[in-house]
């Protein structure tokens, strides 16, 4: 069991429009969110793996994804607050051949 105000996903910078989770979060949890010394609490829309990313805003189709302050991809659909983001729903700005 883990306490209700334990931290379950990092925001690197201010900047970014995601999280790294720390542990796999279930649909519906609450998701405690540290960035620096604040915490914001989101609810995950949907199952986000393990170290994987969770939209802490709604990113809008072709809209950058931004982690370590750095655009890292664009989103492929609208991605809705709490939604996993992965391959699945954003294309990756790195390493990515142009083909």
């Amino acid at each position: 069991m883990k306490p209700a105000d334990a931290v379950g996903a990092i925001r690197l910078t201010a900047q970014d429009n995601v999280a790294t989770v720390l542990r796999a979060i279930a649909p519906g949890e609450r998701v405690v969110v540290r960035s620096g010394t604040q915490t914001a609490t989101i609810v995950a829309a949907e199952a986000v793996p393990l170290c994987h990313k969770i939209s802490l805003a709604a990113i809008g189709t072709g809209a950058a994804v931004v982690k370590y302050g750095q655009p890292i991809g664009l989103a492929l659909t609208p991605i809705e607050s709490g939604r996993h983001v992965h391959v699945h729903n954003m294309r990756s700005a790195r390493g990515r051949s142009e083909q």
